[in-house]
């Protein structure tokens, strides 16, 4: 079996390999599914550099990916919403980058037919991030406007879809050459971050802003969007100060929220709510290096996925 793993942190070219390991044994809790597409996440490029190591112990060589999708070839006893052949949504503690991947069976959902391998694979943890933020962070105190920063990311793209889906009216900002992407999720009001400022164009109008900026970077105008007293969301950094009354919340994972909720909220919405792909690349070593590479810099809006080719 194939898989791409780092033997050691560092630049990807210099750590990534290609390496043969045995199957796993499938327990009565696990399934076994045959990838057929991975998504390279920001947090995989973070791994792979060393900046995850103070809270994240890894044995090499390491087998990196949480998101993918493929087909089930093995279910364990205990196992009874899949099987055999069906195909399916994965999101993995590690390992989605190779053949096959052995997981919880709570970790895996039946992919509807309508939705590609590249769209299910690549909207797994952007969705779960949209999903639980929204739904059990927020819950009702959200509010009816949302102010979406980096709204042309995977997570901004799918919580500007979702909210409308909800019935939210939604702000968002975003580089000026995303704006007809950002417009066709259905934004209601868009501001180019490089044109304007975005804090004074919508200042004091969101009941809740969400930072999903790369780094956090738009935390500035974001509190002059929030109203006094509403939410301020931030995927990565709090602002360090906070120059308006209000609820600061740093959103990350938690135990607490199901895995097989919100993946089934996603096939159920799969029809209407899409993660934008920017390129689809084989399934091959110098592609996920190539990946690595992309997502590091400066990539254009969409998700970059690794999809074996017929």
């Amino acid at each position: 079996m194939k898989r791409f793993a780092i033997k050691d942190y560092g630049v990807a070219k210099d750590v990534m390999i290609t390496i043969k390991a045995e199957p796993r044994t499938v327990d009565a809790t696990h399934v076994r599914v045959e990838i057929q597409a991975f998504a390279i996440n920001p947090y995989d490029i973070a791994l792979r550099q060393g900046a995850m190591r103070a809270f994240r112990t890894v044995k090499f060589p390491y087998v990196l990916g949480n998101d993918g999708a493929g087909i089930v070839t093995e279910v364990g006893d205990a196992v009874t919403h899949v099987t055999v052949g069906d195909e399916v949504i994965v999101h993995a503690v590690s390992g989605t980058y190779g053949e096959e991947i052995v997981v919880p069976g709570k970790k895996v959902v039946k992919k509807p037919a309508s939705m590609t391998w590249e769209s299910a694979a690549g909207a797994v943890t952007p969705w779960l991030t949209t999903y639980n933020l929204t739904t059990h962070l927020l819950k009702d105190r959200i509010g009816e406007t949302v102010m979406v920063q980096g709204a042309s990311g995977a997570v901004g793209s799918l919580l500007v879809q979702f909210l409308k889906h909800q019935g939210k009216r939604v702000l968002t900002s975003a580089s000026k050459q995303n704006e007809a992407l950002v417009r066709q999720l259905g934004a209601d009001q868009f501001a180019a971050y490089d044109e304007v400022d975005a804090g004074e164009v919508f200042a004091d109008m969101a009941d809740t802003v969400i930072d999903a900026t790369k780094g956090g970077r738009a935390s500035e105008a974001g509190m002059k969007i929030m109203k006094a007293g509403g939410n301020f969301v931030a995927l990565n950094e709090l602002p360090k100060e906070q120059k308006k009354a209000g609820n600061y919340v740093a959103f990350g994972p938690s135990k607490d929220y199901s895995d097989a909720e919100a993946l089934t909220a996603l096939t159920e919405l799969s029809d209407e709510i899409h993660v934008p792909i920017a390129e689809v690349r084989q399934f091959d070593l110098a592609n996920v290096i190539a990946a690595h590479e992309t997502v590091e810099g400066h990539p254009a809006a969409g998700k970059i996925i690794i999809k074996r080719m017929e």
